[in-house]
């Protein structure tokens, strides 16, 4: 196969596989990814995109593995700091915490305020127990972003779950709320709030309205549980 021809089959492939992707078929889109990347393995578009499409998928250990494809090439047009970030997401989604914070800072080192870096890195610390750290980090989101409201409802839930200014946690969490009464996060951190300062009969109203924005979320399941067993009830 001569190298024009070569190119266009895998050209031809890359356009298939986007069709599928726009449509959410990712395994259809994958199938049609590998059948380029047999013709060319080291090419980083096709590896890139098979990243993508495993991440979607959830499959977050295959998505590590091409994402690493694309970083450890020669030469390669694809952004090294998006499949880092995307790589910290993967890792982040499998809870390896280290993993993602280490990759975070080699972002944020070259991009010290790249928001979505920030926040990724906000929530492995959090997720470590580096509390104060995390605060420190969605603090200096805000400070340049004003109308950042996930990291005004961070900031709320951290400080209620550590107790360390339950004031400050609810002057966070309504700030976010307002911005999206809506939102089943913005809800439940609104709830957590309230449970946390004894008022359990607001906070059930907060998780209920939660839950039925995102009814398979454990996490909001697991704080209505939590304000069940509570007795203490502050009025």
């Amino acid at each position: 196969m001569g190298e024009i021809d070569l190119q266009d089959k895998i050209d031809d492939f890359l356009r298939s596989a986007m069709k599928k992707y726009v449509i959410r078929d990712y395994e259809s889109a994958i199938r049609d990814l590998k059948a380029a990347e047999m013709l060319d393995k080291n090419n980083p578009e096709i590896l890139y995109n098979i990243g993508i499409n495993y991440c979607r998928m959830g499959l977050d250990r295959s998505a590590i593995e091409y994402f690493k494809k694309v970083l450890n090439l020669k030469q390669s047009f694809i952004d090294a700091l998006v499949v880092k970030k995307l790589l910290a997401y993967a890792h982040i989604r499998l809870k390896q915490y280290e993993e993602s914070l280490e990759l975070l800072q080699q972002v944020l080192q070259l991009v010290p305020m790249d928001t979505a870096a920030l926040n990724m890195k906000g929530y492995s610390l959090e997720s470590v127990g580096l509390h104060n750290e995390a605060l420190r980090v969605y603090s200096s989101i805000i400070e340049n972003e004003k109308d950042n409201y996930n990291a005004y409802n961070s900031l709320g839930y951290i400080l209620s779950k550590t107790g360390v200014n339950l004031v400050k946690a609810l002057q966070y969490a309504q700030i976010a709320y307002n911005s999206n009464n809506d939102n089943p996060a913005y809800l439940d951190t609104m709830g957590y709030v309230y449970l946390k300062m004894g008022n359990k009969d607001v906070a059930r109203k907060y998780f209920i309205k939660a839950l039925e924005k995102a009814p398979l979320s454990a996490e909001i399941k697991d704080h209505i549980k939590e304000c069940e067993n509570n007795r203490t009830v502050r009025r």
